[in-house]
């Protein structure tokens, strides 16, 4: 992993997704601003180094910052498509194959993760910062889950990728509550709690075990079943759907090879990290939350500080 950065050295981390776009700035090897946007690839293209400039003003940081993004800018609908590096290589090389963007000289773009095994494959854009920052806080082999709208689960040995799981729990929440058969179950957002499935915890729990039977279709049925026969009140039927979705992430996670002694390592906002927490303790296993915010001041720290180096 690359030293520290030189004495007066500016640079911006940025995770620049499909929708939202997050930046970190530091000054001196110090976090010195933050800032966040709506303004991600979709609402950027074509103009990404205009915007680039702006959110650089934004930031008070100078117009001459070495920048460091990672995330969908990187992807073919992006700004620049860069190659996924295969998963086989350490997660301390990730930081060293930084992508000067064109014409650039100082923009990088951080490659994503390729992780293959027969005919299985599986990527990440972004998360593989999350990974490394983890890594470069606390270097430890094992299970990590970065919960998200498409929720990642990495198994690192020897500091390496041997196991990459992507599952679309976020997703499928999103659209089986607004649309189809079972959206008419869930009521509306009242005042924050409707939309935390802790509220009914007892119903969240209840999914979580349902998962577990392995048959995920049918049981999504089973959530309108559940209601119109009484046996679930309109109310817990999104707590149900919640837990049903990410138990069968954990239980899928068992099928894969997580030892049930295992601790995972969860690294995601605070609401889906506990909701995260609560599943692993309904099926008697264990989970910890790593500070994600922590994390990924790490890795902006390891990436800038290459970057400034690749400069040098």
């Amino acid at each position: 992993m690359s030293g520290a950065a030189p004495a007066g050295a500016h640079w911006v981390g940025i995770d620049w997704g499909t929708t939202h776009r997050r930046a970190w700035y530091f000054a001196g090897g110090e976090l010195a601003g933050r800032y966040a946007d709506d303004q991600g690839v979709l609402a950027c293209a074509p103009r990404f180094a205009e915007s680039l400039r702006e959110l650089l003003q934004r930031l008070s940081a100078p117009a001459d910052s070495t920048v460091v993004m990672a995330g969908m800018v990187g992807s073919a609908t992006g700004w620049q498509e860069v190659p996924y590096l295969d998963a086989g290589q350490p997660v301390t090389a990730w930081a060293r194959q930084l992508v000067p963007v064109a014409g650039a000289a100082r923009w990088f773009i951080v490659p994503g993760c390729c992780w293959q095994q027969g005919d299985e494959v599986d990527v990440m854009r972004g998360e593989e910062t999350q990974l490394l920052g983890a890594w470069s806080w606390a270097p430890r082999d094992g299970w990590y889950l970065l919960p998200g709208t498409h929720s990642k689960w990495v198994q690192l040995r020897d500091g390496r990728v041997v196991q990459l799981r992507t599952c679309m729990s976020g997703e499928l929440y999103a659209l089986l509550s607004r649309h189809g058969t079972l959206a008419s179950l869930m009521p509306p957002a009242a005042g924050g709690r409707a939309d935390d499935p802790l509220v009914h915890a007892q119903a969240f729990a209840q999914g979580v075990h349902a998962a577990g039977r392995g048959d995920l279709s049918r049981e999504l049925f089973g959530c309108r079943a559940r209601v119109v026969t009484g046996r679930l009140r309109r109310e817990e039927a999104g707590a149900y759907l919640s837990g049903l979705l990410l138990g069968t992430e954990w239980h899928e996670a068992l099928a894969h090879g997580l030892p049930r002694d295992a601790a995972v390592c969860v690294i995601g906002c605070p609401a889906l990290s506990r909701l995260h927490l609560r599943c692993a303790q309904v099926l008697g296993l264990e989970a910890v939350a790593l500070d994600a915010d922590a994390v990924q001041v790490a890795a902006w720290r390891a990436l800038g500080a290459r970057a400034m180096e690749t400069q040098a």
